[in-house]
């Protein structure tokens, strides 16, 4: 069988793109938002600086990667256990921005403390191969 050529798989992978981007997000549990918002800082050389993610942006600027604010998708949130996990993809980030997938994680500690975590991925290719070039950071919520 002769495969098909490479521009009928590129037009099959196109056409795909739009379904994939309206499929529903699964409900939240009560007690998670579906989209987490606030202000988060971090601490340490690569780590200070903060997070802040609005309603329409959301901006992360670690020290050695400038990005304005930018808008975003939530392009996948996780329950597991007592920790959630919101998977941000940057919109019409510029090509200065290093990250383009910031992974904001809470963790629900035994003794009812909380901790936050953010990790940036340079693609949404690299976040699901498990890619290790990432930024990760504890965050402490200040909002």
């Amino acid at each position: 069988m002769k495969p098909p050529p490479p521009l009928f798989l590129l037009a099959l992978l196109c056409a795909a793109a739009p379904a994939r981007a309206r499929a529903p997000i699964a409900a939240p549990p009560p007690n998670e938002p579906r989209v987490q918002l606030g202000v988060f800082e971090g601490t340490g050389r690569a780590c200070s600086g903060r997070l802040k993610i609005t309603p329409k942006r959301l901006s992360w600027s670690p020290p050695f990667n400038a990005c304005r604010p930018t808008a975003f998708t939530l392009a996948e949130r996780r329950q597991e256990g007592g920790d959630t996990r919101w998977i941000y993809q940057r919109v019409g980030a510029s090509k200065r921005c290093f990250y383009k997938v910031v992974v904001l994680q809470k963790t629900a500690e035994p003794d009812d403390r909380t901790t936050w975590n953010v990790t940036g991925f340079v693609s949404m290719k690299a976040y699901k191969a498990g890619s290790n070039v990432w930024l990760s950071c504890p965050m402490v919520k200040v909002d």
